[in-house]
């Protein structure tokens, strides 16, 4: 990425035409290829192909990179019609080697037998009651500290910006309930899909910011803590 930053990617006359590939078939390229799901955190949380990695179209130029390795071919799962923004996202990252795409998306995958995984959803008014009756979840705050600093912060929570998840994935416990938080849902969907990468299977993403935040038992704090990293 460094080299790209300074250099700058290849330019391209046009982009790839991607192989559209059916269900069986990109199920046996998984094993040596990752799997980008570029759908909106919904539609990846109700059903998605196991082991992939959820990041929505517009925020593949953002945070695509610090996930995606350059060694792996890329195959994509995606709800939009038109592949040329996601395929020019990732090209001007330098992931050239995209070996095609899921044919008929995730209707197709499970008309053809295969097995999805699915993330649980919460909003953050259901998060707020959980409070509220004394259930102690551990509360993933994935945004930075600027936003923590200007919006305020979850008492008790662990706070890990989402680019550093997987260098302090064992901060996290894999033997309790984890709410994902990040403000919108989008962020948090990435980081339950790389916990589920790891191990973590009981994960939850709240959906929706600090709007709808009414917990009386775990109030916002508003001054920022010396200890967020």
């Amino acid at each position: 990425m460094e080299d790209l930053n300074v250099a700058g990617a290849p330019l391209l006359e046009s982009l790839p035409v991607l192989l559209p590939l059916g269900p069986k078939e990109l199920a046996a390229r998984i094993k040596e290829s990752q799997v980008l799901d570029s759908r909106m955190e919904l539609g990846f949380s109700a059903a998605h192909i196991p082991g992939s990695l959820s990041v929505w179209l517009s925020g593949i130029p953002s945070y695509a990179g610090w996930f995606l390795s350059y060694e792996n071919p890329l195959l994509l799962v995606t709800e939009a019609p038109d592949l040329s923004e996601a395929v020019t996202y990732l090209i001007r990252m330098g992931y050239d080697n995209i070996e095609g795409y899921l044919s008929g998306g995730m209707l197709a995958w499970h008309t053809a037998g295969l097995a999805s995984d699915s993330v649980k959803t919460h909003t953050v008014q259901e998060l707020c009651a959980f409070l509220d009756e004394g259930r102690t979840p551990l509360i993933l705050d994935v945004r930075s500290r600027e936003e923590l600093e200007r919006e305020g912060r979850i008492p008790g929570a662990l706070h890990i910006h989402i680019t550093q998840l997987l260098s302090r994935i064992a901060e996290v416990p894999a033997d309790k309930e984890v709410y994902i938080f990040c403000g919108s849902g989008l962020r948090s969907m990435i980081a339950a899909s790389l916990l589920k990468r790891k191990g973590w299977d009981n994960v939850a993403v709240i959906l929706g910011g600090f709007a709808g935040w009414n917990s009386t038992a775990c109030p916002i704090q508003s001054q920022p803590n010396s200890q967020i990293t």
